[in-house]
């Protein structure tokens, strides 16, 4: 069927089954394999009991774990829903950065995850748009909007999230996204001061052959290039607050990158110290009873986004203000620095007014 023409499950309703069909890359797998590639974080043994127990379908009909899938063949997977699972999302609490016919910008917070995976099923950012812009079934009281996410901010990650709201339009942001037509921009509190007052990385990237999740990345010869720009925005006397540039796009890549220059990003718990930031951590000083937890969350947010918008090809500059709690974090690094002895001066200080910094 035609990507146009093509029915989109409606997110913002209760998900009780996944359906695929099958392609020709994926003609004559078995079906337990088939299934484990398209749902990896659950065990072929999983599948297989659950063909067992008639919860996976093929063209309507229960069938073996040993069925060689033809192209066209429909899979339906019955997905349990969870007792937790509301009758329906709820579209409110999403903070707008822009929107019009084509695009709408979403302020991320930190902790929300963008889409289902896993055993994570509702309340991801991609729920809450459904339920804001999906109109389906006989009662619907305007057009049918399908947000597509145009990119992906890690969960802990902060800031500017890009949604396409017309769906002809996705393969051009897709396109855009593609040939780095697409400016980035990020802040991160990192460990440690740099030496020098900007840089660049230029170090390929790949699966870490020895990290804790699937999604772990490392600097590795053989990797795909990636290339980072960096620059010092504040130094305070054991951290520092960097404005980063990705001009590649890999999985983690300013978190690799900082942590392979020796700057790990504060609260990274996959490349660097996954503890809380402690008033203690930035003035050893301190008693018990002054210490205080900073900041629990990884340090980075997506603070800019600049691209040519799709349809009238002016540019588009979408912006994101510091958070709450980053922007918390940098008044006691200043607080506790300039306690212990005068912060140094790494580059311009940003100022206070504006999007900018808090």
């Amino acid at each position: 069927m035609p990507r146009l023409e093509r029915q989109y499950r409606d997110l913002s309703l209760p998900v009780d089954a996944f359906t695929f069909t099958v392609n020709l890359p994926e003609v004559g797998t078995r079906l337990d394999l088939l299934l484990r590639a398209h749902f990896p974080w659950r065990s072929r043994e999983h599948f297989q009991k659950m063909i067992d127990r008639g919860e996976v379908t093929v063209n309507g009909a229960v069938r073996k774990a040993s069925l060689r899938l033809e192209k066209g063949d429909e899979v339906r997977v019955r997905i349990p829903v969870a007792p937790d699972a509301p009758a329906k999302e709820s579209g409110e609490g999403l903070v707008v950065l822009f929107e019009d016919d084509a695009l709408v910008a979403i302020d991320k917070a930190a902790g929300v995850v963008a889409h289902p995976v896993g055993k994570i099923r509702h309340g991801t950012l991609i729920n809450r748009l459904h339920a804001r812009y999906r109109r389906t079934g006989p009662d619907a009281d305007g057009p049918d909007v399908v947000p597509r996410l145009a990119h992906r901010l890690d969960r802990d990650t902060s800031g500017v999230l890009l949604v396409v709201k017309d769906r002809k339009l996705d393969a051009v942001v897709t396109n855009a996204f593609y040939r780095r037509q697409v400016q980035k921009t990020y802040f991160a509190i990192v460990e440690g001061v740099p030496a020098a007052a900007d840089g660049f990385v230029d170090a390929p990237l790949g699966p870490s052959d020895d990290g804790e999740t699937k999604m772990e990345m490392a600097v590795r010869p053989d990797g795909y290039p990636s290339r980072t720009r960096w620059r010092v925005v504040e130094a305070f006397r054991r951290h520092a607050l960097l404005e980063v540039e990705p001009l590649t796009g890999r999985t983690h890549q300013i978190r690799v990158h900082l942590a392979h220059l020796g700057f790990p990003i504060v609260c990274d718990h996959l490349y660097g110290d996954p503890r809380p930031l402690r008033r203690s951590d930035l003035a050893p000083h301190l008693s018990d009873a002054d210490d205080a937890v900073v900041l629990q969350r990884l340090a980075l947010h997506a603070h800019r986004l600049e691209l040519a918008h799709p349809v009238t090809k002016a540019g588009l500059r979408i912006e994101s203000p510091l958070p709450p709690d980053l922007a918390t974090a940098l008044e006691a690094l200043r607080a506790l620095s300039a306690a212990g002895g005068a912060a140094a001066a790494a580059g311009p200080r940003v100022p206070r007014a504006g999007v900018r910094v808090p």
